[in-house]
């Protein structure tokens, strides 16, 4: 296991990749029967057999989460994202049946609903993750490549976390290994690496689309930086690369076998928009 110098985190700060360093894998896939295969193959090797999926309108977005996609430091949007943590807190109540009970559980439903966190999103289906690619792309016209990403969500953490208990295991919000990412600590005591970890089904969203999570520490690093500089196993996390000539088709059939806007939002926005794109107009 390499350790990060202060001059590399610079560099990831920046932007820029380490020379020499090779990039996750990557494979191309032009139907949901290669698919299936790839995520056999990748499944077949993860640490407990179980993968993580999280689809991509553009083949090129980096594994960044909301927050840190903005322009201020760390520091600064780490500071927001508490105070829009607290905004939250204090307004939703009347909108919510049941309020969160704890800070990670209100993280949770914050960016199920749009608002910047240090969480990104991911499914345990491989087919959710695969409409999130398809149905933004589809939006845009298609105009370019999308992809899925595979992650062994064990395997990451057991390669960021070797000393973790328990070893190779996507983490709860209650496991103490989370504590030096929970939401509302102090940035300089704040942890530098990415884990995965377990949500709290705590709204029908979050339920429908198996949703699951990587949170980020006090770095603006990327998931794929990340995996290069602490020279992760090609397993851990794979990227299929869906040409932008198969994406209509693809959209077709997965429409088909039942991926529809009212089984990943299940509320009146997700009917709406349902029925919209059923008559043949474009949701925004």
């Amino acid at each position: 296991m390499r350790d990060v110098s202060s001059h590399q985190w610079t560099t990831f700060v920046a932007g820029g990749r380490f020379a020499g360093m090779a990039a996750p894998r990557e494979e191309q896939v032009e139907s949901l029967s290669e698919l299936l295969d790839l995520a056999r193959e990748v499944g077949e090797e993860a640490t407990t057999g179980r993968l993580w999926y999280r689809g991509v309108s553009k083949s090129t977005h980096s594994l960044v989460p909301g927050l840190y996609r903005g322009t201020d430091d760390a520091q600064a949007l780490v500071g927001k994202e508490d105070l829009m943590r607290l905004q939250f807190a204090s307004r939703s109540m009347p909108m919510l049946d049941a309020a969160p009970q704890t800070p990670w559980g209100l993280l949770f439903l914050m960016q199920h609903y749009g608002v910047p966190t240090r969480l990104l999103d991911w499914s345990e289906n491989a087919l959710l993750g695969l409409y999130f690619s398809l149905s933004v792309s589809a939006r845009r016209g298609f105009p370019s490549d999308a992809a899925l990403w595979l992650l062994d969500p064990a395997g990451w953490n057991q390669g960021i976390l070797p000393g973790m208990d328990p070893p190779g295991a996507a983490l709860d919000a209650d496991n103490p290994d989370l504590n030096n990412y929970s939401p509302g600590r102090d940035i300089n005591s704040m942890a530098t690496d990415i884990v995965a970890m377990h949500a709290r089904y705590n709204n029908p969203r979050i339920t429908a689309q198996r949703g699951v999570f990587t949170v980020f520490g006090r770095e603006k690093v990327s998931m794929e930086d990340l995996f290069d500089a602490k020279g992760l196993p090609e397993r851990v996390m794979v990227k299929a690369v869906l040409p932008k000539k198969v994406l209509a088709s693809m959209n077709d059939d997965l429409r088909v076998l039942g991926f529809r806007e009212t089984m990943i939002y299940p509320d009146l926005v997700g009917l709406a928009t349902e029925i919209a794109v059923d008559h043949g107009f474009t949701v925004r």
